[in-house]
């Protein structure tokens, strides 16, 4: 996660204690605020809400509505930090902060837009039509998923650039790929199941590959041509890959090649 950022905004959080052991039923700790433009003050959408405990285990989230408010449950009392992420935003987190059981706090979050530099020539998609995309396709905002990131624009155009092959452009993108036993894409720190031994006999994890939502081996990696790439996501355990062919309104036209 990026994270450099948050120190610049953590002035801009607010967290207020409304009530304690207010809520009847049940002893839930209850977190809602409101997220807006660090701009113009406008309300954000869709903004990925995680709670995280002083160790930066996820343990929770929620996403925020189309006027920007959120609602989200911290699993008992103790210290926690809340991180928002959605794409076309800068990362942001909240100083570390208590919460006592029944209790009902209000923090509100400012975000910096984080505008995509995109060269005119180049298919560009929309944030909104990717994000419906992946909604569509897992059931749920992708910007809960802690490690979420869609990269387009002048960043992909340089790594493909800069790169010799697809294991570089990846690993110019901070995605990293390993070969050895397995061929191994997107997995370090991701809790992925053990999957085959790696280069000094140990036990290694693999990720996920996709071109155009269709899964491919890992050792296919090379034989995708990167020139067509257009966007490529990350995600826990995943490493997804779209070409400037790829139909966003969920009907997909397929890839051509082979996986």
């Amino acid at each position: 996660m990026r994270t450099g950022f948050a120190g610049l905004m953590r002035a801009a959080v607010i967290a207020v204690v409304l009530g304690s052991g207010l809520i009847t039923g049940v002893e839930a700790q209850e977190i809602r605020g409101r997220i807006v433009d660090s701009e113009n003050g406008a309300p954000v959408a869709l903004v990925g809400v995680l709670v995280l405990d002083r160790d930066r285990n996820r343990l929770t989230s929620a996403a925020s509505d189309t006027a920007g408010f959120y609602v989200v449950e911290a699993p008992g009392s103790g210290e926690y930090v809340l991180f928002v992420q959605r794409l076309g935003y800068f990362e942001n987190e909240t100083p570390l902060f208590a919460v006592e059981t029944g209790g009902v706090y209000a923090v509100d979050i400012e975000m910096r837009p984080e505008p995509f530099r995109l060269d005119p020539i180049e298919v560009v998609v929309r944030n909104e039509e990717l994000i419906r995309y992946l909604t569509l396709e897992f059931g749920m905002n992708p910007n809960q998923f802690s490690g979420f990131r869609a990269i387009q624009g002048a960043q992909l155009e340089e790594a493909k650039v800069r790169a010799v092959d697809n294991t570089q452009f990846l690993r110019f993108l901070y995605i990293p790929v390993s070969h050895g036993f397995d061929v191994c894409v997107g997995s370090f720190g991701m809790d992925l199941p053990e999957r085959g031994v790696g280069d000094a006999g140990g036990e290694r994890q693999c990720g996920q590959l996709f071109l155009n939502g269709i899964q491919c081996r890992n050792e296919h990696i090379e034989e995708i041509p990167k020139e067509t790439v257009a966007v490529v996501v990350t995600l826990p355990g995943q490493v997804r890959l779209f070409t400037r062919e790829f139909d966003w309104t969920f009907n997909p036209a397929g890839y051509a090649g082979s996986c």
